[in-house]
């Protein structure tokens, strides 16, 4: 009887509109079994649990599974567990600095939670409120669009190091800028001649891996570092010169997006 206790009140959960609908649907016999005080409460009590649960935003299936799995399943297996636990720690880094919900009148992005903006969330199937965001929905989103579209995830088992400073910085401001600018100070760097198209793809981080053996693996890292921390000072000076109401924004982008990947990740970077 417990389990049988158990299932129900799982599937009443679940479903309680389908319960509803079944006991409805009893003969008069079978209800009468109940006490009548239980007998009248049923109905009463499934109703009020199936308008809480279509008030209750619920997770598409594909995000109720784990980050690792997500991860695991989208890098070579021996590869997975790194690649894992540096993406948790980057996700974990970002969602520290950006907070809970936040939806300032001056934010070009409206409301945002951990980071996420609203567009952002709708584009990937979240079509609940932003204020009750889950977390692990933020973090598979932070992963897919922010590490894996752009390139950088396969850049992690090379440099993890530059690997954070640019997924930082493409949630902040997109993938095309600091992809370009990682291409840039290569070609600078390294006396390469990558297209900067804004586009981490094989080629550059072939190129990246190149340079490594040139110039050393720490040490390109400090220099890859330092020219991205340059290039984004520059850019978000020019954004508030153009756009004077996101100057709010720019001592916080200062304290916290510039400078805020410590080079002595760098001397654990090997060619």
């Amino acid at each position: 009887m417990s389990a049988l206790g158990a299932l129900l009140t799982a599937f009443a959960a679940a479903a309680p509109d389908t319960l509803l609908q079944i006991w409805n649907g009893l003969p008069d016999e079978l209800r009468g079994v109940f006490p009548e005080s239980i007998a009248h409460a049923v109905p009463t009590i499934l109703f009020m649990a199936t308008i809480v649960a279509r008030l209750i935003p619920q997770k598409p299936a594909a995000e109720r599974q784990s980050l690792w799995k997500s991860i695991s399943g989208k890098v070579a297996p021996k590869a997975a567990g790194g690649i894992a636990a540096a993406a948790l720690a980057m996700i974990a880094s970002v969602i520290a600095v950006e907070g809970g919900y936040v939806n300032h009148p001056n934010d070009p992005g409206g409301e945002t939670h951990m980071g996420i903006t609203k567009a952002v969330a709708v584009q990937n199937g979240y079509v609940g409120p932003m204020r009750t965001l889950p977390r692990e929905v933020a973090e598979s989103i932070y992963y897919r669009r922010y590490l894996v579209q752009p390139g950088y995830a396969a850049l992690v088992p090379v440099d993890a190091a530059v690997a954070e400073e640019l997924f930082d910085t493409t949630v902040n401001m997109g993938p095309a800028r600091p992809s370009t600018w990682f291409q840039q100070s290569i070609n600078i760097l390294c006396n390469a001649k990558l297209v900067t198209d804004g586009r981490v793809g094989p080629g550059t981080i072939a190129a990246y891996r190149a340079c490594q053996g040139a110039l050393g693996a720490g040490n390109l890292c400090v220099a890859t570092l330092n020219n991205l921390d340059a290039a984004q000072g520059t850019e978000y000076a020019r954004l508030v010169r153009v756009n004077p109401k996101l100057k709010v924004f720019y001592k916080g982008w200062i304290a916290h997006r510039v400078g805020n990947v410590d080079r002595r990740k760098c001397s654990a970077v090997t060619s």
